[in-house]
């Protein structure tokens, strides 16, 4: 069985983590497993603490670092050039649902987010589109829209669309 994936797109700043921040739990409560995968186009981010065993193993030339704790295990990969995302979702099991936030340009469903204070306007060309989250009144067409603040609407729509049991 696939697991259904949910894109999460808009420009930078128009609230994207915000969002996502209320819907997880939301969906969490409701019994669902969620994975998160999030795109940033920082090159060399810290993910690691300085100092810690994997990022000194890291620091000398490790391809890849695992950290496995009692309730968690944390990867770090190297790579020439920028994974895509049907690759990353490969990785990803045992959960009902992966929210992504970025890959515009992926071919997964998309929750495109605008909001009027950042840039009142839709990303031209931008595919595969099926929610649109917003604070730009005319923006509203036939496709399903929800305001910043219809996070249980929004939840119940995903639930709709994707996590159909």
């Amino acid at each position: 069985m696939t697991i259904p994936v949910l894109a999460f797109v808009g420009r930078s700043g128009c609230g994207k983590t915000t969002l996502l921040e209320k819907l997880l739990p939301l969906l969490t409560t409701r019994g669902y497993r969620i994975a998160m995968v999030k795109h940033t186009w920082h090159p060399d981010l810290e993910t690691d603490v300085s100092g810690t065993d994997t990022r000194r193993f890291w620091n000398v030339g490790a391809t890849q670092t695992i950290l496995i704790t009692p309730d968690r295990v944390v990867s770090t990969r190297r790579h020439e050039v920028e994974p895509q995302l049907e690759t990353i979702l490969t990785c990803v099991e045992d959960v009902d649902l992966i929210l992504v936030e970025g890959f515009k340009s992926s071919n997964v469903p998309k929750v495109e987010v605008v909001r009027a204070a950042h840039n009142p306007e839709r990303i031209p060309g931008l595919l595969h589109v099926v929610v649109l989250i917003t604070d730009v009144l005319d923006l509203a067409d036939e496709m399903p829209t929800f305001g910043f603040e219809d996070i249980p609407a929004l939840a119940d729509h995903i639930e709709q669309i994707l996590l159909a049991r």
